[in-house]
C-alpha cells in the first residue's frame, strides 16, 4: 500500500476552479482522473442472478405445465371482475405511456448532459426488440423447441406471441438509463410499466410467463449494456469531499487518495494540523462489491459467522460508525470516527483518527506481558458484547507503547450472540498461534481468560470459521489447526469429544437432503393420487391398526432391552424406554448431532457410567441391532424363495444386490480418503467398544438381554408391516413382507430427510407392489405402518424429552 505522501502513478494535483472563496479551495486534494464511466460490481451480481432465474424459471415453467396454466386461470379470474372503466383507463395509459415514457427519459438524460447514455439506452431497447423479434420467428417457424410450449399458447391463428416487444424494450431503455433516484421519473416508469403487463395479461394475447419472462429479458439486456459499457459514475471527486469534512469541523489542510481498500471503499489520507486522518468514502459505485461478498457469505454460512449485508449507504454509515464510538468508550486503541457524512445523493464519507503501530503479522514474537494484553482486549470486547468478526493476524495493532489495539473496526457486530463471541475467539486464538505457537497461545489463553472461557472456542476452530488472510496464512502452516485444537482438547481429557458446530449454511449434504426430499415426495405423492381415501377408511380392518400400534409400541421395548443388556449397571427401564422415545422426537427436530447416538450416551453418563464407556456401550447395542437386522433380513430372504419341496431358491434381484453392495464396498475400500476415514473415526470407536463386548459377554443374562431387545425390536418392525397391510385386505406372505421392510428400510435411509421422510414410503410401498400387493393396498399399508411407528411416537417423545431434561436424565 502506498504511504500517504508518495503519490499515486498518474495522480495529479487538482486544481480547484470554484471561487476563491470556497474554503475547499485551500485544501491540496491529490487523486487520479475520476473516470467518467465505471462498471459497478453490483450490476455483474444483479445480471448474474437475473440471467439465473431467467433460466430456471423457464425449466421449472416446462416441468410445472399443469400448475402454470392453473395459476393463469386463477390470475385472470381473480381480475376480470375490475369496472370496466377501470380496465379502459389501463388501457390509454398503457398505450400513451409507452409513447411518451421515452421521450421523457430522453428529455432527462439530455438535460442532465448525457447523450451517450441515451444513445447506450436506445441501443439496448432495439437489441431487446431484436431478441423478441427472433424468438418470434423460431416459434413461427417451428424451431422454437420448449420454448413454444413454456411461453406461448394456441389461438385461433396459431400460437400467441413468446414475448411482449415493449415490456422488453422499455425495461431495456429504462435500466440504462437508470432512473432510479430520479424523483418523478421512477415512479411514473412504475405506474406505466404495471399498467402495460396487466393490460397484456388481461388480453388475453400472451401467456403469464411470457410477461415474467419478458421483464426478465428486459432487465438481463439492459444490466448487460450497463456492464459492458459502463454507467455514469455518481463518485465525488476529491473536492466534494474535502469540502464536506471541512462543514463537519476537520480542519483539513491536504487530501490524498490512497486506495481502494478490501471493503470497497475509496481510502483516503487526510492531513490536519494536528496530524493525520483516515477517510473512507463509501459510494454506490463501489457499495455493491463488499456487499455481493457478504451477501455471499451470509448465504453461505450461519450467522454466527457473517453479518448481512447492509441495504442502503446510510445504515452501513450508521453500523460504522456506531462501531467505533462503542470501541473507544469502551478504551479500545481503535480508529475514532471524527466526522460521518452524507457526499451527494450517492455517497458518504466517514472520517477517523487511525491508530499507529505494527500489526501481529509483522512481529516473530510476543512477549508475555503483549500476550496478556491481547487476551485482555478480547476478554473487553466480550464483556460488552462486541463482536469484531475479523481477529486476523493484520486486524491486531501494537503501538509504540506496548498496547495493543485494532487496526480496523471489522464487520462486527453490537449485542452479539454467543456463536458470534466463541467465532470471535477461535480467530483470535489462531492468529496468535501463527506468531508464539499454539502451546503457547493456548497457555497464555487459559491464564488470562480461565479454561472454561478458552475451551468454548473448540467447536468453531475451523478453517471455514476463519478471515481471508488467516486461511492464507494457515496454508504456510500445516497441521496448526489440528494442533491448536488438541491443545484445547488436552484441557478436558476425561470429557466427551466435542462435535463441530456446523457454520455452513448450505452444504453438500443439505444440497442432497432438498433434492432427496423433493423426488421422495414426489413419489410418495404420485402413490398417493392412486388412493381413494374414502374407499380405505370405509373398507379398513381396523383392529388389525389396534395390534399394529401394540407392536409400534414393542419397538421401543426392544430398543430399551437391547440398551439395557449392553451395560454392567442397572438402568431404570421407564426412563431408558422415554429416552427411546425421546430419540424419535429428536430425530424430527434437533441437529445430526443429537440424534440416536448422541441421546443414549447423554442417558448413559448421567446413570453413572464414564463418558467413553457410555460410548462404547451405545456401540455394542449398535453392533447388536445390526447383527439382528442381517440374521433376519437372511432368514427372511431363504423363507420368501422357498418353494413347496423346501428347496431353496434365492430372489435373483436379492443375490444382484448382494453382489452390488460387495462390489461397492470393495471399490470403496481402494479410495485412500475412505480408508483414512475407516483408520481415524472408525477403528478407534471400535477398539473402544471391544472391552465391553467382552465384558458383556461374561455375562449370559446381559447377551440375553442384547441379542432378544435388538430381535424384539427388528421383529416388531416387521409385524407393525405385517399387520399394516392385513388392515387393507392383503394377504401377502409374512417372510416377502419382511423382505420388503428390510430391503425398503436399507433403500428409504439413503434419502437424508428426517426419519428417512419420503424415501422409506417410496420404497416400501414400491416392494409391497413387486410382491403383488394392489397399488392402493401398498401405499395405504405403507402410510399407515408410518403413522404408527414414526408419527405417533412424535408427541410423546417430546414429552419424554422434556421429562427427562426436568429429572436430570440426559
Amino acid at each position: 500500500m502506498p504511504s500517504p505522501d508518495e503519490p499515486l502513478e498518474g495522480a495529479e494535483t487538482v486544481a480547484d476552479a470554484v471561487d476563491t472563496l470556497d474554503p475547499a479551495a485551500a485544501v491540496e486534494v491529490i487523486e487520479p482522473p475520476i473516470p467518467d464511466r465505471v462498471r459497478r460490481p453490483a450490476d455483474a451480481v444483479r445480471l448474474a442472478v437475473v440471467t439465473l432465474v431467467l433460466v430456471l424459471g423457464l425449466v421449472v415453467a416446462d416441468f410445472a405445465t399443469g400448475t402454470r396454466g392453473a395459476v393463469e386461470q386463477d390470475l385472470a379470474e381473480a381480475t376480470s371482475g375490475l369496472p370496466r372503466i377501470l380496465l379502459t383507463l389501463l388501457a390509454w395509459l398503457a398505450g400513451l405511456g409507452a409513447l411518451l415514457l421515452p421521450i421523457a427519459v430522453g428529455a432527462d438524460l439530455l438535460v442532465r448532459r448525457r447523450p451517450l447514455q441515451l444513445v447506450q439506452a436506445l441501443g439496448a431497447a432495439v437489441v431487446g426488440g431484436v431478441l423478441v423479434i427472433i424468438c418470434v420467428a423460431l416459434v413461427t417457424t417451428g424451431h422454437g423447441g420448449f420454448l413454444t410450449d413454456v411461453l406461448t399458447r394456441p389461438t385461433a391463428t396459431g400460437q400467441s406471441p413468446p414475448l411482449d416487444i415493449i415490456v422488453v424494450s422499455m425495461i431495456a431503455l429504462l435500466t440504462v438509463a437508470d432512473i432510479a433516484g430520479r424523483k418523478w421519473i421512477s415512479p411514473a416508469a412504475t405506474v406505466v410499466v404495471s399498467a402495460t403487463v396487466l393490460t397484456a395479461f388481461l388480453s388475453g394475447l400472451v401467456t403469464l410467463t411470457a410477461l415474467i419472462s419478458s421483464l426478465l429479458l428486459g432487465w438481463l439486456v439492459g444490466l448487460a449494456f450497463r456492464l459492458g459499457f459502463g454507467a455514469v459514475s455518481t463518485r465525488p471527486p476529491g473536492v466534494d469531499v474535502a469540502r464536506v469534512l471541512l462543514d463537519t469541523g476537520v480542519p483539513l489542510e491536504r487530501l490524498r487518495l490512497v486506495d481502494a481498500n478490501a471493503a470497497g471503499d475509496r481510502r483516503y489520507a487526510g492531513t490536519t494540523a494536528s496530524g493525520s486522518v483516515d477517510v473512507h468514502v463509501i459510494d454506490r459505485d463501489t457499495f455493491g462489491l463488499a456487499s455481493g461478498r457478504r451477501l455471499i457469505r451470509a448465504v453461505r454460512l450461519r450467522s454466527g459467522f457473517s453479518r448481512p449485508p447492509a441495504v442502503t449507504l446510510r445504515a452501513e454509515l450508521e453500523h460504522r460508525t456506531l462501531m467505533g464510538l462503542l470501541l473507544a468508550d469502551a478504551g479500545v486503541h481503535a480508529p475514532r470516527p471524527v466526522a460521518v457524512s452524507e457526499v451527494g445523493p450517492f455517497a458518504a464519507v466517514i472520517a477517523y483518527v487511525e491508530p499507529q503501530g505494527v500489526t501481529l503479522a509483522e512481529l516473530d514474537d510476543l512477549d508475555d506481558e503483549q500476550l496478556a494484553q491481547v487476551w485482555r482486549l478480547v476478554a473487553t470486547l466480550h464483556r460488552r458484547r462486541i463482536a469484531h468478526r475479523g481477529l486476523s493476524p493484520h486486524a491486531l495493532l501494537m503501538d509504540g507503547e506496548g498496547r495493543v489495539g485494532l487496526r480496523s473496526l471489522g464487520a462486527g457486530d453490537l449485542a452479539a450472540d454467543d456463536i458470534t463471541l466463541r467465532i470471535d475467539l477461535a480467530q483470535l486464538l489462531t492468529s496468535v498461534a501463527l506468531v508464539v505457537g499454539p502451546e503457547r497461545a493456548v497457555s497464555s489463553a487459559v491464564e488470562a481468560l480461565g479454561k472454561e472461557a478458552v475451551v468454548r472456542a473448540v467447536p468453531v476452530l475451523q478453517s471455514v470459521a476463519m478471515t481471508p488472510d488467516t486461511r492464507s496464512a494457515l496454508k504456510a502452516h500445516k497441521g496448526l489447526l489440528g494442533t491448536l485444537r488438541d491443545e484445547l482438547m488436552a484441557l478436558r481429557p476425561s470429557t466427551e469429544q466435542v462435535a463441530p458446530v456446523e457454520l455452513r449454511r448450505v452444504t453438500l449434504r443439505s444440497v442432497v437432503t432438498v433434492i432427496g426430499g423433493v423426488v421422495a415426495g414426489y413419489l410418495v405423492l404420485t402413490q398417493l393420487a392412486q388412493v381413494n381415501l374414502g374407499e380405505v377408511i370405509s373398507t379398513a380392518q381396523w383392529e388389525w391398526a389396534l395390534v399394529l400400534v401394540a407392536f409400534a409400541v414393542a419397538t421401543f421395548a426392544g430398543a430399551s432391552i437391547a440398551l439395557a443388556g449392553a451395560v454392567q449397571i442397572h438402568l431404570s427401564f421407564v426412563r431408558t424406554y422415554m429416552t427411546q422415545l425421546a430419540v424419535a422426537f429428536s430425530g424430527l427436530v434437533a441437529p445430526a448431532a443429537v440424534g440416536n447416538i448422541a441421546l443414549n450416551t447423554r442417558y448413559l453418563q448421567t446413570s453413572g457410567l464414564p463418558p467413553a464407556v457410555a460410548g462404547a456401550s451405545v456401540g455394542v447395542a449398535q453392533v447388536a441391532q445390526f447383527c439382528s437386522y442381517f440374521v433376519l433380513l437372511v432368514v427372511a430372504g431363504v423363507l420368501a424363495g422357498t418353494g413347496p419341496a423346501i428347496s431353496f431358491s434365492p430372489s435373483p434381484v436379492l443375490v444382484a444386490g448382494i453382489l452390488a453392495v460387495l462390489i461397492i464396498a470393495i471399490g470403496l475400500l481402494a479410495v485412500p480418503r475412505v480408508r483414512a476415514v475407516i483408520t481415524d473415526r472408525v477403528m478407534p470407536q471400535i477398539r473402544s467398544a471391544v472391552p465391553q463386548v467382552l465384558a458383556t459377554f461374561q455375562h449370559p443374562k446381559k447377551v440375553a438381554q442384547l441379542l432378544g431387545g435388538a430381535l424384539i425390536l427388528d421383529v416388531s418392525f416387521v409385524a407393525s408391516l405385517v399387520c399394516a397391510t392385513r388392515a387393507f385386505g392383503s394377504d401377502a406372505a409374512i417372510p416377502a413382507v419382511a423382505v420388503v421392510y428390510f430391503a425398503g428400510a436399507i433403500i428409504g435411509s439413503a434419502v437424508p430427510t428426517p426419519g428417512g421422510l419420503g424415501g422409506i414410503e417410496a420404497a416400501m410401498s414400491a416392494g409391497l407392489i413387486a410382491i403383488g400387493v394392489p397399488g392402493g393396498v401398498a401405499v395405504s399399508a405403507v402410510l399407515l405402518y408410518r403413522l404408527a411407528t414414526y408419527w405417533l411416537p412424535i408427541p410423546f417423545g417430546w414429552f419424554s424429552l422434556n421429562r427427562l431434561q426436568k429429572l436430570g436424565a440426559i
